[in-house]
């Protein structure tokens, strides 16, 4: 996929620089000077880190499976860069200090089981879409009282970085710009062109879902999917759903996203650096979309080409990237691209974002526009049809996988530690969600 250029938006500065290691995903309580030079995130909860006093986990030391021979990007082989320790939950207790219930569960122990059914958008009732874009203008404008980002000069090299506030809507979008920024000197990244794709994406979602409904006290709160084959053109670019455009790409007035503005930016000489602005002063970015105005990419996936990817047998195939031939994952992100009258260059998860036609078509910072989300939602559902067709698949273990995207590393920027394999065999129904029509 493209990459766009890109400015920041930042929030009013949370703590000072400090000179330490690097950075990292950043539960407030793990920004301290005394944490970070602990080199441990282990938050007290309820007077003990990790809740520990009451079963609900401890701080532990992680192992590292790798001997580190060189400085690399320290989003490859995270947290080792940041932290040595880290909270590790008992049962089904979750969260960065053990706080929270993990996905499926609910109650003061974690022991009542929850689920919702995530519907397909346009088939949501009055009700339920007001309350879904009511909730995403509430995390838009709400600063996170748990996490933090950050600004980095260098993504290599020790030295200083920023800590800000964001909104909990902001939040979501720096996760998947950190894990999704090319590496220095590199076209990969931890979320993308690998194995790890589709549930990183998976655990992605879960995270936004959790924060909104904990922030608006809805536990009925979800994230629709979007059924781009029902349509030949972008049916949510509209007024009563995601907003029109102008000539220019700019959302109308009347949508509430016409306000929105972005958080970080992309610039293509500058990918060793994390939400670094080069100008402070410079004015914030809108939005942008252009659906279908790109002639190289003016049309949306199909029916058929949903066939052709659930059609694939193996999980994936060598080289494990945008090169793999016969690979689910590779088909569902849109590199391998059915053989048909279209001449199609890109497929799938990759012509949606490709044919919306701005923000949503620069890798990094695609997540500030909210139809990601519902893209990505319908994404994790053909996930899960393949997996149930494939009980026997396996998570590939070879040493021509990235670093982070390997089976045994942990999901770069995720707390507590989660493994990139961890969800082969979890189904969305272990998660709490379901999908219906």
């Amino acid at each position: 996929m493209r990459l766009l250029p890109w400015l920041s938006l930042l929030a009013p500065p949370l703590l000072l620089l400090f000179p330490a290691a690097l950075q990292a995903q950043f539960p407030r309580l793990c920004t301290t000077p005394k944490a970070l030079k602990e080199r441990k995130c282990c938050p007290k909860w309820r007077g003990s880190p990790c809740g520990m006093q009451l079963g609900r986990g401890a701080c532990y030391s992680y192992r590292m499976f790798f001997f580190r021979t060189a400085y690399i990007d320290y989003r490859e082989d995270w947290p080792y860069a940041f932290y040595d320790s880290v909270c590790k939950c008992n049962g089904n207790f979750d969260g960065f200090d053990c706080s929270q219930c993990k996905p499926g569960f609910k109650g003061p122990r974690c022991q009542q089981t929850f689920s919702v059914v995530r519907k397909e958008i346009t088939s949501l009732t009055a009700e339920e879409k007001s309350r879904f874009f009511t909730a995403l203008e509430k995390a838009k404008r709400t600063n996170s009282e748990k996490y933090v980002i950050l600004e980095s000069n260098d993504t290599r090299i020790a030295g200083k970085y920023e800590f800000k506030n964001a909104t909990v809507y902001d939040q979501y979008i720096w996760l998947h710009y950190y894990a999704a920024k090319p590496y220095r000197n590199s076209t990969r990244n931890a979320a993308h062109e690998g194995p790890a794709f589709p549930f990183w994406h998976r655990v992605f979602l879960l995270f936004i879902e959790r924060e909104i409904r904990e922030l608006t006290d809805d536990d009925s709160f979800f994230i629709p999917y979007w059924d781009w084959t029902k349509t030949d053109h972008c049916n949510l670019c509209t007024k009563g759903y995601f907003g029109v455009s102008d000539e220019n790409g700019h959302i109308r007035r009347e949508s509430p996203l016409s306000r929105w503005k972005t958080l970080c930016s992309y610039d293509d000489d500058s990918l060793g650096i994390i939400c670094l602005p080069r100008n402070r002063n410079a004015p914030l970015q809108p939005i942008i979309r252009k659906p279908g105005k790109d002639v190289k990419y003016p049309l949306l996936p199909t029916a058929s080409d949903v066939r052709y990817t659930l059609a694939a047998e193996k999980f994936d195939t060598p080289p494990y990237d945008g090169g793999a031939k016969l690979s689910f994952r590779s088909r569902l992100e849109g590199f391998e691209v059915p053989q048909d009258s279209r001449h199609l260059l890109y497929s799938m998860h990759n012509l949606v974002h490709l044919y919306l036609n701005g923000t949503m078509s620069s890798v990094p910072i695609s997540a500030n526009d909210p139809l990601f989300m519902v893209h990505h939602a319908f994404i994790d559902m053909i996930l899960e049809e393949w997996l149930q067709g494939h009980p026997g698949a396996e998570y590939p273990r070879d040493e021509r996988i990235p670093l982070a995207q390997r089976a045994d590393s942990y999901m770069t920027p995720f707390f507590p530690l989660r493994r990139n394999d961890d969800y082969l065999h979890n189904s969305m129904s272990d998660l709490g969600y379901s999908y219906g029509l």
